[in-house]
Parts: structure tokens; C-alpha cells; sequence
């Protein structure tokens, strides 16, 4: 007697819902799933400001996984404080 062998097809299907949380005007708070814990977050404008590096530097630092970010829904790009943080002082402050 031939056994018959089945098989099954399961499809798994996954969402992320990104949280952003503000605290008066300039101050975002969100996940970072990089550090795995809520951090302050910073858009490429303001973290351009504070650090005087310019947005190609920001993007390769964020390629070479120096500083983590999150993109939101609507394509905004946010980096994560903590990793800035964390950055070599003279890596992120040099002008």
C-alpha cells in the first residue's frame, strides 16, 4: 500500500506600526529597533544642525550602520539619539 504524503503551504504575513510620541515642538520619541527601546529621535535637518555634518555624511553613516534610523510610512527619515550618542565624538562633531 503507497502512503500518501501531504503537504502544506503556510504563508506568514508581518506589519510594523511605527509610534511616534512628541514632547513640545522639536522632541520626537519612537522605537528604535536597533537599541530595542524607546529613544528620542531627530530628523536629518535638525540633526544636521546640531552636529554641522552634511546630509551625505548623515547617509553614509546611517549605510554603514555608524547611527540607526527609521523611516516612517510617509518616507520621513528619523536617527535615532542614542546611536549618535554613542558615535566617536570626534566622528559626529568634527566640522
Amino acid at each position: 500500500m503507497v502512503s500518501k504524503t501531504k503537504k502544506y503551504l503556510i504563508t506568514t504575513e508581518s506589519h510594523e506600526i511605527f509610534v511616534v510620541r512628541r514632547k513640545g515642538n522639536r522632541t520626537i520619541r519612537g522605537f528604535c529597533s536597533e537599541c530595542q527601546t524607546e529613544v528620542g529621535l531627530l530628523t536629518l535637518d535638525d540633526v544636521t544642525t546640531m552636529t554641522g555634518k552634511s546630509m551625505r555624511e548623515l547617509f553614509g553613516l546611517i549605510e554603514n550602520g555608524s547611527i540607526h534610523s527609521i523611516e516612517t510610512a510617509t518616507g520621513h527619515l528619523l536617527v535615532c539619539l542614542e546611536s549618535l550618542s554613542h558615535l566617536d565624538n570626534s566622528k559626529i562633531l568634527e566640522k
